[in-house]
């Protein structure tokens, strides 16, 4: 194979996982943000007023601090959530939502401490062990994240794309037999995930197992809602133009 064609094949398929991980990464995170900030800027006045005549009910400052949240306002979001911990502090989902401020912060280090005395607290909340594995994964500690995601997916183990971003540490491990595993195994729950379709052909890719690469390649780039369809096609056009040269040399 020429050298250079491998290599830019090897480019385009982390940039293909780069991008899909930014997708991915905020499933639980981007959860009501749907929401007019207008809606939440009422959600704000309104706690504030219960706050004035409820100082000392945990519930009152958590939820001023989920508004807070729902508008980016960070550090606002972990002042109240830490103020509902000290009013009560095994309020689990006050723990997990100050995990969640300091993870949208960049604090990394202390969203994996909330998350994991949340997860202390309440060992029944899927929510902080997903979290869990996304903070893991950013820190390059992909055995962590994995362990964080079977965990979660004990609890949820229909939950869309959670085996993704599970199959998605596998990747960036080289265990390459559980990452085609995984992907398959999001297929079976959801057959139209063309993220599954997309990965396993750049595992497949990797692997040089060219013929599976393209199928998984061209399956995911029948569906209109792909991301970065080109940079697949570019990737199938690199797959193709090698495998013209070895048959080429054949002849």
């Amino acid at each position: 194979m020429n050298r250079e064609l491998h290599w830019n094949m090897e480019k385009r398929g982390s940039e293909i996982v780069d991008g899909f991980i930014l997708l991915l990464l905020i499933l639980f995170i981007c959860l009501g943000t749907f929401h007019r900030n207008s809606l939440w800027n009422d959600e704000v006045a309104l706690w504030k007023d219960c706050l004035k005549k409820s100082p000392q009910k945990e519930r009152v400052h958590h939820n001023l601090g989920y508004a807070y949240l729902q508008l980016k306002q960070w550090d606002e979001a972990a002042k109240k959530f830490e103020d509902a911990l000290q009013l009560n502090p095994r309020y689990a989902i006050s723990m997990f939502n100050l995990g969640l401020a300091y993870y949208r912060k960049g604090s990394l280090d202390e969203a994996i401490d909330c998350y994991q005395k949340a997860i202390a607290l309440d060992s029944t909340i899927p929510e902080p062990l997903y979290n869990l594995g996304i903070a893991y994964y950013e820190k390059g500690l992909y055995l962590e994240a994995i362990e964080a995601y079977k965990k979660f997916l004990d609890l949820k183990p229909d939950y869309k794309n959670a085996r993704i971003n599970l199959g998605l540490a596998y990747t960036r491990l080289k265990q390459w037999e559980q990452a085609i595993q995984t992907f398959q195994e999001e297929l079976k729950y959801y057959p139209d995930n063309f993220y599954a379709y997309g990965y396993l052909g750049f595992i497949y890719m990797e692997l040089k197992d060219y013929p599976n690469a393209l199928y998984y390649f061209k399956k995911a780039l029948s569906y209109p809602d792909l991301p970065d369809a080109e940079g697949f096609r570019r990737a199938i056009a690199s797959i193709e133009a090698v495998q013209r040269q070895r048959e080429g040399k054949e002849n």
